[in-house]
């Protein structure tokens, strides 16, 4: 992905005498951002493509246009990278914002290390999060185990982005394409240890507060949507009669007229529970499942509102009134088809999803404005491993192509969840604060960041409730986090005098000012490079007499690092040498690095007092 223009090459050079180094100034670390505090948005809008890589996207793409924005080649042999040429295709890949991001569970494997991601085409089809976790960690910040929702590994339960949100006096609401409470919804306002009670989630999601509940889940339809005995797998029977006879402070909505006229903004009530008339999906399991090669929408679609119109009718309710609001769309059919690595209906889940996005863009263009709503998009984690025709172990990655109209050239690799990157992008007030938190580099997708880092940046928007009483007085300090980017420098002991050389005869001793190294560079600054000090000597002078500089050998020595830098080993001076390197997993750090320095005098060489300097060389390196 392409970074601002304020990142910067991180080579550094100095030079000193050799008896005390004397090293040129470095130069302060520019901002990298206004000096004025990023905007704090009334609204935020979450879309959450659940099950999307960088695939997923580009499938529809391909599919719609023949054009796509994310494809790469990777050879895992020899680490060679070729980014294909990108076109945009949705409105999103135009917004400012467009990062990766990482989304490992507490359990699993608990990690991404880009080397071993695509350096091993198997790696990040294991350990994988769920999507549980995964909204967990966009919904409070915090990590847990796969399989939970809203509470720590240990059980204690946290704070959601959906109860903060309400404490401020914003409204919330949940919109799903498959049932309203699955994991990545229940993930912003629920807490249960098993993300498979489904009534006990109804009910606490009902009785949460929120605005808007709308999915699906209906007791009363198929799949197909067509009417059946109850089944009360999703929700209890007391449940729905009280949201159904209007028991609750909720409107219930069910009938795909009655979503229309929300989406219509007429008649809008102030809470509305939405259950669309199908069992589970939308129209993901529809009939002709199986049909896994035909083009999308070959299949009679089911006669029930789409995810756009559902999106429309929860924005059209909680902008009623001026206090702002949060609400999370998820595409959640996606991972559906993932799962069952069925290429057309990944591609039609994914177009319903791109036009959400699109319908929220127009609403917030007409209704709202990007200088007071915060809209991302992304996914919770990547599901079947879709890759391009022949990628695998052997190939590495490869990229999908296609024309618009047929289905793409594509592989899918695993059944499952993967540990794969997914894609965010954002657009609007606030926007470029998840760009500076993206502080970490992959070696594909560039700058990337954690989920927890977007649930934490909502929770820092959201801001805080009223004072709780009169007598109390509310505080509220903002603490600086980690360096912004960082810097790479060296120092050198001493204060400029020249070192002196010992002994008699043909071998003079000396010992090199120890110098220090400090790296503290984030991920994106680093750039995925390590760093490499070395130095060489120029002829040693006196008068018009020279010894040459080979005759001037050093023998570097760690003495202490925090970073696990390796020394140099003993080399002449002539040209540049190592004094010490640290690669990019050990980089981070202070090191202090020392050397014996000897002279060899030649037999011919002619009396007098030499002079020279050693110039010390500190780069990135890969």
């Amino acid at each position: 992905m392409p970074r601002r223009a304020h990142t910067r090459a991180c080579a550094l050079t100095a030079t000193s005498v050799v008896a005390g180094l004397v090293v040129a100034a470095v130069p302060a670390v520019a901002a990298t951002a206004d000096d004025a505090a990023p905007a704090t948005p009334k609204n935020i809008i979450m879309l959450i493509s659940d099950g999307a890589g960088y695939n997923q996207f580009d499938a529809a793409s391909l599919y719609e246009s023949g054009t796509s924005a994310h494809q790469v080649s990777v050879d895992p042999a020899t680490g060679a990278i070729a980014h294909a040429p990108a076109t945009p295709g949705q409105v999103y890949e135009t917004w400012p914002v467009q990062v990766a991001q990482s989304h490992y569970s507490a359990s699993g494997r608990a990690e991404y290390v880009t080397e071993k991601a695509w350096g091993d085409f198997g790696w990040v089809a294991s350990g994988a999060t769920d999507s549980a976790a995964a909204g967990t960690a966009l919904g409070t910040g915090v990590k847990t185990n796969n399989g939970m929702l809203g509470i720590t590994p240990g059980g204690d339960e946290l704070l959601t982005v959906g109860q903060q949100a309400q404490a401020v006096g914003k409204k919330v609401g949940l919109v799903t394409s498959v049932p309203f409470n699955h994991a990545t919804p229940a993930g912003f306002i629920a807490h249960n240890a098993d993300r498979n009670d489904y009534q006990g989630l109804a009910t606490e999601m009902i009785d949460s507060g929120v605005d808007v509940l709308m999915g699906g889940g209906h007791p009363l339809y198929t799949d197909a949507h067509q009417p059946r005995e109850a089944n009360w797998t999703w929700i209890s029977q007391n449940d729905y009669e009280r949201v159904s006879t209007g028991a609750t402070p909720y409107s219930f909505v069910d009938d795909k007229a009655e979503f229309e006229a929300l989406a219509a903004g007429t008649a809008v009530p102030d809470k509305v529970f939405g259950l669309a008339q199908v069992a589970e999906t939308l129209q993901y399991n529809r009939p002709g499942l199986a049909n896994d090669e035909v083009l999308p929408h070959t299949d009679p679609a089911n006669d029930v509102a789409d995810l756009d119109t559902l999106a429309l009718g929860a924005l059209n309710v909680l902008d009623k009134g001026d206090e702002g609001f949060f609400l999370m769309v998820e595409g959640g059919a996606v991972d559906w088809a993932g799962h069952a690595n069925q290429t057309t209906r990944v591609i039609e889940e994914q177009m319903a999803f791109n036009d959400s996005v699109e319908a929220v863009t127009a609403w917030v263009e007409k209704n709202s404005s990007w200088d007071e709503t915060l809209v991302i998009v992304t996914a919770d984690h990547e599901t079947g491993y879709l890759a391009g025709a022949g990628a695998g172990p052997e190939a590495g990655w490869t990229p999908m192509t296609g024309a618009a109209g047929q289905l793409p050239d594509l592989t899918w690799h695993s059944g499952g969840h993967t540990n794969a990157l997914v894609p965010l992008f954002a657009k609007g007030a606030g926007a470029e604060v998840l760009d500076a938190r993206a502080d970490q580099r992959d070696l594909v997708r560039g700058a990337y960041l954690d989920n927890t880092a977007i649930g934490e940046t909502i929770f820092d928007f959201l801001g805080h409730g009223e004072r709780s009483s009169a007598d109390a007085v509310a505080l509220e300090a903002t603490v600086a986090g980690q360096q912004a980017d960082g810097a790479l420098s060296l120092s050198v002991a001493g204060s400029g005098e020249r070192v002196a050389f010992s002994g008699s005869g043909a071998d003079l001793d000396a010992t090199l000012p120890l110098v220090t190294v400090a790296d503290t560079r984030n991920e994106v600054r680093a750039q995925g490079r390590g760093w490499t000090l070395a130095g060489s000597a120029s002829e040693f002078v006196a008068g018009n007499r020279t010894l040459e500089a080979k005759n001037l050998a050093w023998t570097p020595r760690i003495v202490r690092s925090e970073s696990g830098a390796a020394a140099g080993g003993r080399a002449t001076l002539e040209a540049p040498a190592t004094l010490a390197a640290a690669d990019r997993t050990s980089r981070l750090g202070s090191t202090v690095v020392g050397a014996d320095l000897d002279l060899s005098i030649p037999a011919e060489a002619a009396g007098g007092r030499y002079g020279s300097e050693i110039t010390l060389t500190l780069f990135a390196q890969d």
